[in-house]
C-alpha cells in the first residue's frame, strides 16, 4: 500500500470562519473555541468541531495518511494543532509561498497565473503518492486543467469556509481512504 499524503489547510478547514458555529453542521455542543498564540505572541481565534479533530486524529493514530500542514498559517500551523490537540504534524514543504508573498507585494505584478499552493499538490502526485487535499480555497482556486492526469490520485474536498468540513465530507474522505488501503 502507499500511504496517501492528506494536505490539511486550517481556515475553512478546521477552523470555522465565522462568530456562530453553524448548528446544521455539527450540534452546538460539538464545537470548541480556544486560540493559537504565535512565536510573536499574537492571538488567533479558533472554532473548531469535535468530530472534524476526532477524524484527523483516528486517521493520523492508524496510519491512513500522512497529514501534512498546508495552509498560509506556514509554521504557526503547529501552534494551531497544539491549541486543538492534535498530533504534531509538519508543514507541507512549500516554497512557493515566500514567492506569492513577493507577487502579492510587487505593485508590477496585476495577475496571478498560478496558486501558490498548487505545486506541492503536484509533488505529491508526481511521487506517486495517493492525495488528499482539504481546502476552502479549492472550488475558486483549482481549474480542471489544474488537476489532469490525477483521476483515481486525489481527492479534493472544499469545505464551506463558516462550518469547515462536515460530516458527509468525512465519510467521502474515510471511503476514499478504504479505496487506496487495498492498494
Amino acid at each position: 500500500m502507499v500511504l496517501p499524503v492528506w494536505l490539511l489547510d486550517i481556515d475553512g478547514v478546521i477552523n470555522a470562519v465565522t462568530d456562530d458555529p453553524d448548528t446544521r453542521v455539527w450540534p452546538r455542543d460539538q464545537w470548541v473555541r480556544t486560540s493559537a498564540v504565535s512565536a510573536h505572541g499574537l492571538e488567533w481565534p479558533l472554532l473548531a468541531a469535535r468530530p472534524v479533530l476526532e477524524f484527523l486524529r483516528r486517521v493520523h493514530d492508524e496510519g491512513r495518511a500522512e497529514i501534512r500542514w498546508h495552509s498560509t498559517w506556514q509554521s504557526h500551523a503547529v501552534n494551531v494543532g497544539t491549541a486543538l490537540g492534535l498530533p504534531s504534524w509538519p508543514v507541507a514543504e512549500c516554497p512557493e509561498f515566500a514567492e506569492s508573498d513577493a507577487e502579492i507585494a510587487s505593485p508590477l505584478v496585476v495577475v496571478r497565473h498560478r496558486w501558490w499552493k498548487l505545486p506541492t499538490a503536484q509533488r505529491v502526485i508526481d511521487d506517486g503518492r495517493p492525495l488528499v487535499w482539504t481546502d476552502d480555497d479549492a472550488r475558486h482556486q483549482l481549474r480542471r486543467r489544474d488537476r489532469a492526469g490525477w483521476d483515481a490520485w486525489a481527492l479534493v474536498v472544499a469545505p464551506p469556509v463558516e462550518s469547515g468540513l462536515t460530516s458527509r465530507q468525512l465519510r467521502r474522505i474515510d471511503t476514499w481512504l478504504a479505496q487506496r488501503e487495498s492498494w
